[in-house]
């Protein structure tokens, strides 16, 4: 130890007394960030942000392309923060050469950095990117290819289609390491990866809707999204079976190792024990003289809103907007019309699309709630300015201003529930002292982890564990048990399709209108909506939904009715949901997208 002293400042002031050797030149890619656009003509935009950090001097990098699958290269400029670089042979800082093949595009540029962070910014236009097939485009491409000698620290991917990318209509994937993501953000398409090793790629697959894109750039007549689904899918649940093996040699280890450190157990025993106690004191619920497991009891003079909220612990979803708009439209408030038929074209199937009209004009002594009164007044004045009519794509195209809209009004409503409390209180107490311990004891875990070693990843598992527990302290008061066991008897009454029983058939049309608007309100899917819809007759259809109007002069079937009002819910349900997009992990598969980028330095 004494010699390890000495030694290490001496081995540094060695380094940096000799500048001119090997070991004193180092570069490292700190980050590259891609903004591709794909644009209305099928090309494909890219502005690439490369961030290299360079020890010693350096005066030269490079960057190549294939151009494999993926058309031409036009339109290429570079620069730094300061110069805009010029083709030049001499090779004089400031200048880069060109060199474009039929198989690889290649470009090296010339500087002068010592000891410092530079960030170069290529910026160029891919003619064929996306491939069209007969049901979808696809845009597959290999932003980092695998040939890169250095480790990229950080490496961030925006890609923009020619409209903004939404879920399900848009489908993306990201391939390569199994630790980056892949997300929808605000109608982009965004990929995340830190850090990206030497030798692999980073690459994304995006299928998106045909007409997106003109019909000539690259046409294959082929049916591919079911294979590529497919394909997608075996690589995710490969790259699953990957992070959870990984995850298990990992946990065995560390419980091994966890055997040396006596505090570990000592902080892993505590929560347990804490919660155990208050568990038993607190914890144990009380017994309700409700003990139907179905049932077809309906809320009583009750908006489908607060039944929605109370059902889901004083959290208002994103359903109840929607249950709140079929239940206006029951009143009279307003109707809901299909504009146009649910068509077949040789590429899939073209939903309907719908759009809320205005029958109401406000009165004095109306009925109306003060959140079902906020809710028309945000449709038609503020989404539909003024008009009396309002298409759902509206609410998609202005969905950051719905999200903001949604958060006051669930404030609005769950005022009118304040008075309705779910737990007793000193069994709320109880969870806030247990979790307050888990977290201390989670905490301290991770004190033993920085000053002791990875034992203590035992006690912050206990503590995350046990803070989760916590929860089920809590104990629901009489009331709103007994409450919650009828809505959860009418849920599953639902979600279980017993309507159809023989025994039910004669009573629940009868219902069916109450039943969809509060199964919308507890959340029930779009499969029982379906199922619902398809038993009614077309008469019954008119009769108990008169608030639901056809395009003029067309005739439907029961099952294109229930198609019809199941798409219309899945559009409401979305468009109006207080989430914008999905996203995932990585998988460990792919590699077959064009391009693959690499560059150095020196």
């Amino acid at each position: 130890m004494f010699l390890k002293i000495f030694l290490i400042p001496l081995i540094t002031l060695l380094l940096i007394l000799t500048g001119n050797t090997v070991w004193s030149k180092s570069f490292t890619i700190d980050k590259i960030d891609i903004q591709a656009e794909i644009l209305p003509d099928g090309s494909m935009q890219l502005t690439e942000a490369r961030t290299y950090t360079f020890w010693g001097e350096f005066s030269w990098a490079d960057y190549r392309l294939p151009l494999a699958n993926i058309g031409e290269i036009k339109d290429f400029t570079l620069r730094d923060e300061t110069t805009e670089y010029q083709p030049d042979s001499d090779e004089k800082p400031g200048s880069y050469q060109l060199h474009v093949g039929s198989d690889e595009f290649y470009v090296r540029w010339n500087y002068r950095a010592t000891n410092e962070s530079r960030t170069f910014t290529l910026r160029y236009r891919i003619t064929e990117p996306v491939t069209l097939y007969q049901d979808v485009a696809e845009f597959y491409f290999q932003f980092i290819g695998d040939a890169n000698q250095k480790q990229i620290e950080e490496a961030n991917i925006s890609i923009q289609l020619p409209q903004p990318a939404f879920y399900p209509e848009v489908r993306a994937w990201a391939h390569g390491p199994l630790w980056g993501n892949v997300q929808f953000d605000n109608g982009k398409i965004v990929l995340t990866v830190s850090p990206l090793p030497a030798n692999q790629f980073w690459e994304a697959r995006v299928v998106f809707p045909l007409d997106w894109v003109p019909e000539e750039k690259r046409q294959i007549a082929a049916i591919q999204l079911s294979n590529i689904l497919a394909e997608e899918d075996t690589w995710a649940k490969e790259a699953n079976q990957k992070r959870e093996k990984a995850w298990e040699e990992e946990q065995s280890k560390e419980e091994k190792k966890a055997q040396a450190w006596i505090f570990s157990y000592i902080l892993m025993g505590i929560p347990p024990i804490i919660w155990l106690i208050l568990f038993l004191k607190y914890g144990k619920g009380y017994t309700v003289p409700y003990y139907e497991k179905i049932s077809s009891e309906l809320p009583v003079n009750e908006p489908p809103a607060i039944t929605g909220t109370f059902f889901h612990a004083h959290q208002v979803p994103g359903s109840a907007i929607t249950a709140t708009i079929f239940d206006l439209a029951h009143r009279g408030y307003l109707t809901i019309e299909q504009i146009t038929q649910q068509e077949k074209k040789w590429w899939g199937t073209k939903k309907p699309e719908f759009a809320l009209k205005l029958i109401y004009q406000q009165k004095a002594d109306d009925n109306l709630l003060d959140f079902e009164k906020n809710l028309l007044d945000f449709i038609f004045n503020e989404l539909g300015e003024g008009k009396p009519m309002v298409e759902f794509s509206v609410f998609k195209k202005r969905s950051p201003l719905v999200r903001g809209w949604f958060r006051q009004w669930s404030k609005i409503v769950k005022e009118h529930i304040k008075e309705q409390p779910l737990i007793e209180k000193k069994s709320g107490r109880a969870t806030t002292y247990s979790l307050l311990c888990s977290l201390a004891a989670g905490t301290a875990g991770v004190l033993v982890v920085i000053f002791l070693g990875t034992p203590g990843i035992l006690a912050i598992i206990s503590g995350a564990i046990f803070f989760l527990l916590s929860f089920t302290i809590i104990r629901y008061l009489p009331e709103a048990k007994l409450r919650r066991r009828k809505l959860a008897a009418l849920y599953k009454y639902l979600r279980k399709y017993y309507f159809l029983q023989d025994t039910e058939r004669t009573i629940w049309p009868g219902k069916v209108d109450a039943f969809l608007i509060y199964g919308m309100a507890l959340g029930i899917g779009n499969h029982v909506v379906e199922k619902m819809m398809s038993a009614l007759t077309a008469d019954q259809q008119t009769h108990y939904f008169p608030w639901y109007h056809y395009p003029p002069g067309n005739f439907t079937t029961p099952s294109d009715f229930a198609s019809a009002l199941t798409s219309m819910v899945t559009i409401a349900s979305s468009t109006m949901s207080s989430s914008s997009g999905s996203g995932g992990g990585a998988s460990g598969g792919g590699g077959g997208g064009g391009g693959g980028a690499s560059g150095g330095a020196g």
